[in-house]
């Protein structure tokens, strides 16, 4: 039995990038918010003028903002730095560069397939390359870094937006708590908040605590164009769990903190050359045609 995490960020990401059918990209496998069903809708407020209120018409803005309504594949990268948090001090421990392979199948119920590959790398605080070690900065001790993808995951998402899932990722459980999106109209721009919290649980092994919450933002003419498939869209991650194992930080020590900034892509020439560099290292065939990366024999999720 292994005794530290695949990715906590990866799986954070993933949540955020991969189970994106209601309120979150997200996977909160069980990610990433997942388990969201259709937005609880509240009187009308200031801040969602104009957002539609009808709840088929909110799921389809919201799976054209954070994937598309049409079948396809799109993109996600994030790159941020991670924090650990101890009360208000924030130390760095290292940058991550992630990226997911997404396809979207849409079914004639309203329902829609999703299969997800993810994939982050570490580096040290301003550096580009990827870290086999970091040290960890409050105990002065190298320490090495895992590497495993995450996926290729396939849920499905009701027409309701109801994540239909076995809770499963090798044999890791996840139980998530989606929390209702909050939804912004700024001017000539659309945004929404959501915010999932996961429990993980792998036999051997402590459980973790894991938070994500995203904003995701894309122009007000295409969010809210039932005739756009893809809108264009950005995401702003805060996530917040207990440290990775594989940190070796001891008891007593805060939590870990991730800022991250990402896109969602509709080609993938647009990926970030860093990310494209580092998957051609450890996957040529993935990064010459990164459709294969959802036809390969899943990853085992080790948590």
């Amino acid at each position: 039995m292994t005794d530290f995490d695949s990715s906590d960020e990866t799986f954070l990401l993933s949540r955020r990038t991969m189970l994106g059918g209601a309120g979150l990209t997200g996977a909160a496998l069980a990610g990433s918010g997942l388990l969201g069903a259709a937005p609880a809708l509240g009187a009308s407020l200031i801040r969602e003028e104009g957002i539609p209120t009808d709840p088929a018409a909110r799921i389809a803005m919201i799976r054209r903002m954070r994937l598309r309504t049409d079948p396809g594949v799109v993109y996600w990268w994030f790159r941020g730095r991670n924090y650990a948090q101890q009360g208000a001090k924030l130390t760095p421990l290292c940058e991550l560069v992630f990226g997911a392979v997404m396809q979207v199948n849409p079914l004639a119920d309203g329902s829609m397939e999703l299969t997800s590959y993810e994939l982050g790398f570490r580096t040290a605080p301003g550096t580009n390359e990827r870290s086999d070690q970091l040290r960890n900065p409050l105990t002065g001790e190298m320490v090495d870094v895992p590497f495993v993808p995450v996926g290729p995951t396939k849920v499905r998402y009701s027409a309701a937006n109801d994540l239909i899932f076995d809770g499963k990722i090798g044999n890791t459980s996840f139980k998530a708590e989606h929390v209702p999106e909050l939804f912004y109209h700024m001017g000539d721009q659309i945004s929404f908040q959501q915010h999932t919290a996961a429990d993980t649980e792998t036999p051997g092994l402590p459980p973790r605590r894991l938070n994500d919450m995203t904003m995701i933002t894309s122009p007000a003419r295409e969010a809210l164009n039932p005739r756009v498939h893809c809108a264009s869209a950005t995401g702003y991650g805060t996530d917040l769990s207990d440290y990775a194992r594989w940190w070796k930080m001891p008891a007593g020590m805060g939590t870990q903190c991730l800022r991250s900034v990402g896109r969602k892509e509709t080609s993938y020439a647009n990926m970030p050359k860093d990310w494209v560099a580092m998957l051609a290292r450890v996957n040529p065939e993935g990064a010459r045609d990164p459709r294969k990366l959802l036809t390969q024999r899943q990853e085992e999720y080790r948590n």
